[in-house]
């Protein structure tokens, strides 16, 4: 992923899905063995263990409600197309959910949709607007059937996740909802709550709702909220791994290490910046973070209100050596290292520009009080006066002294543009501490952030795309459009557009007019302000 720096995933999506298909009546099928082609019915019913086969294609419409009949696993050899729309969510799901409790059976649950060794050439799977709920990953046959439940993902990256919803999943050992091994897939806009992995006795749960192992993952804007692992990471754990992990909120979530997140035995490349980690418990280590033999770089996150048996914000064991700039510790609990627990004399985590309740001399462990030896340079140690009020509660007040207080020099921290909170990441020309950054202009940066609301028409496109968008002052608009890789295959000359709706219709043809193969795109309008980026699906059939 990390390849693709000609777009970001963040400039992309927030995908405002504009499908205007629709189905004429109540319908049903029954579906079982090999699949493809379209569903385009109310209900799917699944009876047995459904496959599709490398070189086909299934297109899911929006509203259909894919519900499982038993435990049933979808064997993905192919690309799944599967585009919801806000207020006509694609839902799979099992059918009677009665014993969904018992964790030694597949009662209740359906058993995921699995990938594994895909060929290169298959085409990107695309989910938006799903719903995957009460996936039970507890098949004992292969060990792979105990992982992910409601996806398992090994070795194929070309799969992302879009304003989609994962609850009430759980896998007998990792990753609850999805669980990846050599999988750099992305997950933007999407919510994770109420899913769940591994035992109260070995083997340890990691990754409540997400795992990834060996991986480069695009975590990006979620919501993980009141999952739970046995082992490490309640939220979202990564081993051997380099994830992007930026603008998400950990609330609420639960483990044995790392009540939010955790990183084992990785040196990721790639920094954990401008998330908020707050309410979550961990039952022995850190009640926010936990890194074990990991070496992550952490930028500007909020890690508050956490509680632990040992270090309630954050916890480091086993030769870790992390770095922390402008992150703001406040508020965590625990019976010993009230912040911050170092287990051994190996761990040595560095932290620059941040704000530490109790500075070192409150950091317990055999690697904390005389035996710590990180960096430890320019932190400051006061109240922090947050906002307290609004759909951020977490943003600083007019007087915080976290204010302008972050490191002045940002050339190789890799600082988003964008806080939290979605408004400019610099003010002042000095970052602040935490995740969100202090602006007396939010209004005017929330309406920036809204860009321009755009529809696209017909979809699936065959001959043409009709664009719609309505513009509240005129001015020049264009549009550039990307495979889902981040390659840019056209860009469109900006023309004059008035004030109210517009339209631009496009032929479907790059840059030196040829005609576009079938596959998914996205479309991002470009003016005074970006719009969010479209998701759309051209095919070669009328």
């Amino acid at each position: 992923m990390k390849q693709n720096a000609g777009i970001r995933l963040g400039m992309l999506v927030c995908l405002s899905i504009a499908l205007l298909a629709f189905r004429t009546h109540a319908t049903s099928i029954e579906v079982s063995g090999e699949v493809s082609g379209q569903w385009n019915v109310d209900t799917v019913k699944v009876t047995s263990d459904i496959f599709l086969p490398g070189d086909q294609t299934l297109t899911i419409d929006p509203g259909v409600r894919v519900e499982f009949m038993g435990h049933f696993q979808f064997t993905v050899r192919g690309s799944v197309i599967a585009l919801g729309l806000p207020d006509e969510m694609i839902e799979f799901t099992r059918s009677d959910t009665t014993g969904f409790s018992d964790t030694l059976t597949g009662a209740g649950g359906w058993n995921g949709i699995f990938y594994e060794h895909l060929d290169p050439s298959v085409d990107s799977s695309l989910f938006s607007h799903c719903r995957f709920r009460f996936g039970k990953a507890i098949t004992m046959v292969d060990s792979i059937g105990l992982y992910g439940g409601a996806f398992r993902v090994v070795e194929f990256s070309k799969i992302a996740f879009f304003h989609c919803v994962f609850e009430y999943n759980h896998a007998y050992r990792w990753g609850g909802a999805i669980y990846g091994r050599q999988a750099s897939v992305r997950i933007k806009d999407c919510v994770f709550r109420y899913n769940e992995s591994g035992r109260s006795d070995p083997p340890w749960g990691y990754g409540g709702a997400v795992c990834f192992v060996y991986s480069s993952p695009e975590i990006v804007s979620n919501l993980f909220e009141q999952n739970s692992s046995t082992g490490i990471g309640g939220g979202a754990s990564f081993e051997y791994s380099d994830p992007l992990v930026t603008h998400n909120i950990f609330s609420g979530n639960f483990s044995g290490l790392g009540g939010g997140l955790g990183y084992l035995r990785s040196e990721p490349q790639q920094v954990c910046s401008n998330n908020l980690v707050v309410d979550n418990e961990a039952r022995f280590f850190g009640g926010g973070i936990a890194c074990v033999a990991a070496h992550t770089v952490f930028v500007n996150n909020t890690v508050t209100n956490n509680v632990a048996v040992y270090g309630g914000g954050y916890y480091c064991n086993d030769s870790a050596v992390p770095s922390n700039y402008n992150c703001l510790f406040y508020n965590n609990f625990a019976y010993e290292g009230m912040e911050i627990y170092i287990w051994d004399i190996r761990s040595a985590p560095n932290f620059y520009f941040c704000n530490v309740p109790g500075d070192t001399s409150g950091f317990a462990g055999s690697g904390g009080h005389e035996g710590y030896h990180g960096e430890y340079l320019n932190n400051l140690d006061t109240l922090v006066e947050f906002s307290g009020t609004g759909s951020y509660p977490f943003q600083l007040g007019a007087s915080s002294p976290m204010k302008d207080a972050g490191t002045p020099d940002t050339s190789s921290l890799m600082v988003p543009g964008r806080d939290l909170a979605g408004n400019p990441r610099i003010y002042n020309n000095r970052l602040d501490i935490g995740a969100y950054e202090w602006n007396p202009g939010l209004g005017i940066a929330s309406n920036e952030r809204q860009g321009i609301d755009v529809t696209l028409f017909p979809v699936p496109a065959f001959e043409n795309l009709t664009i719609r968008f309505t513009l509240n002052n005129a001015h020049k608009v264009g549009f550039s459009v990307y495979r889902m890789s981040g390659e840019l295959v056209y860009r469109h000359t900006p023309v004059d557009c008035s004030t109210g709706t517009n339209e631009i219709c496009w032929d479907l043809k790059d840059h030196e007019q040829n005609r576009l193969s079938a596959g998914c795109y996205v479309l991002q309008l470009h003016g005074n302000h970006l719009s969010n980026g479209v998701l759309f699906y051209l095919t070669d059939e009328k």
